[in-house]
């Protein structure tokens, strides 16, 4: 086929899969990281084609990062998988990285995704190859994505730094061909050079050149980063992936990722500059691209990062003026490019009539039991992230407080020690959430002897990401179970007073317990157990039914959130609400709700 290589085929890959091919063939040994959409199946690929690939679901994202420079400074290629604002939780093990000597590859994968994913907050995971002068990888396809994971690890070991590989939704989901060499063999890389390697704090200091400085001890310690990335933007105008296609001379446009088939389809007769390493940049090729033609334009998903760094070459370049950013544009598609740049193109017409819905959690949910409590008796807390969200929105209002992940232990501990304990600002989280940060909150808040409740979800897994093991599983990529930690053993080990557990769906039992931990004058903590109802496919009881003759329309019971109750127009235009029984796990909280007793099971 191509390249010369008899034993070269062609296969169907979406990027996570092309991503998770890539590092096999760069030889990888390690893989830990934290789930997150839409990076998450780079692991579940990695894990099940390429079982010599040791891999990890770590306990949160700077965890996973450290595991992976560890297994770097050994001599062992490693990567770390999270997506953007997993790289803020990793930023401090990232920033110790960045600059210090690097023996085997070290490569982030981070799903990043302005303006499409949920929870991504309308980051850009660019600027952290600005901050700490990191190269950063964009593929346009799943072909690019293969390939570019090998010359990542390459370029790390030979410029002595991490790389951050960036991958968005519309790559990570979207099947397209990728050339593979199908006879290679898996080769576990190793490249031991440096005897230490040490954050920039020591560097920075010799660099200082101060008096004895010199010193064969301290040298050995000493990297020279700065010289590393001026030798890479340097190369960077003779590498492959970054490609100059010299045409037409009216338009000239520098793109990355896949806005770059976005403009191609659009204007088949400009010339590009196709990048393929966005972070340093080919000064050279921008040069030549800019002589080439009349107008110059960049175009970027996220923010306005290349623009700004080809202007601070003093190369005159239109981009965001034309294309703008958060708040006013999030993403690309061929129809805003042919907008701006081709006025005189027929327009496709917009879809209309697609309803707006919020989200709702699975029918049978835990944490359907938590917020429906919690709103009954008027109690005021902070949500965490993952599952638990869902109870933030308008429909529920169940929670008036909600940030990152893990942080709702310390949310409500800041707001109780601010109020003087005046009532009892409550936390929710979840089990992904507590083992991934919010035991240091928990920690804290028992260490600073605050008279707080935290309620803890326990499903059994990272049910919003797919159902990933967390620590207090029974299942796992290396689960053993004399390892597997107990919540509640965990909890009093720290020092909580009052620990009770309970089934979700006993909600008299439960609702005692929220009610009486709230209401008790010291630390206590209701961890609620039911498995996850998707992950584990618990067995259905008896589907509930409404009594349209009894039903008053008052919507308490769509206002659960649950997936099973719906709104369904009747033949003479009426609007029932009914039960699906097709999605009803018959676990009862909607009867709780409703009270005129038109919910029968």
């Amino acid at each position: 086929m191509e390249r010369g290589n008899k034993f070269a085929v062609m296969k169907m890959m979406n990027g996570n899969e092309a991503v998770a091919r890539g590092a096999f063939e760069a030889g990888v040994k390690v893989a830990s990281g934290f789930p997150g959409t839409p990076s998450t199946e780079v692991m579940d690929y990695t894990r099940h084609y390429y079982p010599e690939i040791y891999c990890e679901w770590s306990t949160n994202e700077k965890v996973g990062l450290e595991v992976a420079i560890g297994a770097s400074f050994a001599g062992y290629r490693s990567m770390a998988i999270m997506k953007t604002v997993g790289l803020h939780v990793a930023a401090d093990a990232l920033g110790g990285a960045a600059g210090s000597q690097i023996n085997g590859g070290l490569v982030i994968v981070v799903g990043d995704d302005v303006g499409r994913t949920a929870g991504d907050d309308y980051n850009d995971v660019r600027h952290y190859g600005n901050m700490f002068n990191i190269p950063v990888f964009e593929p346009a396809d799943s072909q690019e994505a293969k390939d570019l994971m090998v010359k990542a690890f390459e370029i790390s070991e030979e410029y002595s730094t991490p790389v951050i590989f960036k991958i968005t939704s519309v790559i990570c989901k979207t099947t397209s061909k990728v050339i593979i060499d199908d006879e290679i063999t898996y080769e576990a890389k190793c490249n031991v050079k440096y005897p230490v390697s040490f954050s920039k704090v020591i560097m920075t200091t010799m660099m200082m050149n101060a008096k004895g400085s010199e010193h064969p001890k301290l040298t050995k310690c000493f990297n020279d980063f700065p010289a590393h990335m001026k030798r890479l933007a340097s190369d960077s105008n003779d590498f492959d992936f970054n490609r100059l296609e010299l045409n037409g001379k009216k338009i000239g446009v520098i793109t990355a990722g896949t806005p770059y088939y976005y403009a191609k389809e659009v204007l088949p007769e400009a010339s590009f500059l196709k990048l393929g390493l966005v972070m340093p940049l080919p000064e050279k090729k921008i040069r030549e691209l800019a002589d080439h033609v009349d107008e110059l334009y960049v175009i970027e998903d996220g923010h306005d990062l290349l623009e700004k760094n080809i202007k601070d070459l003093g190369v005159s370049v239109v981009g965001k003026e034309l294309f703008p950013k958060f708040p006013d544009m999030m993403r690309f598609t061929p129809d805003i490019i042919e907008e701006r740049l081709v006025p005189k193109a027929e327009r496709r017409s917009v879809l209309e009539g697609i309803p707006f819905r919020l989200p709702v959690s699975c029918a049978g949910c835990s944490h359907l039991f938590v917020a429906n409590i919690l709103k009954k008796h008027k109690i005021k807390a902070a949500a965490d992230v993952t599952c638990g969200l869902i109870g933030c929105f308008p429909h529920m209002e169940s929670y008036s407080l909600q940030k990152c992940m893990g942080s709702s232990i310390a949310l409500s501990h800041g707001y109780n020690v601010a109020t003087d304990h005046k009532e009892n600002f409550v936390a929710m989280i979840g089990d992904g959430g507590f083992w991934a940060t919010g035991i240091n909150g928990l920690m804290n808040l028992i260490f600073n002897d605050s008279q707080s409740t935290v309620i803890i979800v326990d499903n059994s897994c990272l049910a919003m990401t797919g159902g990933q093991h967390v620590a207090s599983s029974d299942f796992g990529f290396n689960y053993k179970p004399e390892n597997k930690l107990e919540i509640s053993k965990v909890c009093e080990a720290i020092g909580v007073k009052d620990i009770v557990t309970v089934d979700a769906y006993e909600y008299d039992n439960l609702e005692k317990a929220i009610t009486s931990a709230v209401n008790a004058k010291t630390n206590s903590v209701v961890i609620v157990k039911k498995p996850c109802v998707t992950k584990f496919k618990l067995p259905k009881n008896t589907p509930s039914y409404i009594d349209q003759d009894k039903c008053t329309k008052c919507r308490k019971c769509i206002n659960l959130g649950c997936l099973a109750i719906e709104s369904k127009k009747t033949k003479d235009g009426k609007v029932d609400i009914v039960i699906n029984e097709d999605l009803c796990v018959g676990c009862g909280l909607c009867s709780t709700a409703c009270k005129f007793d038109a919910i029968k099971s």
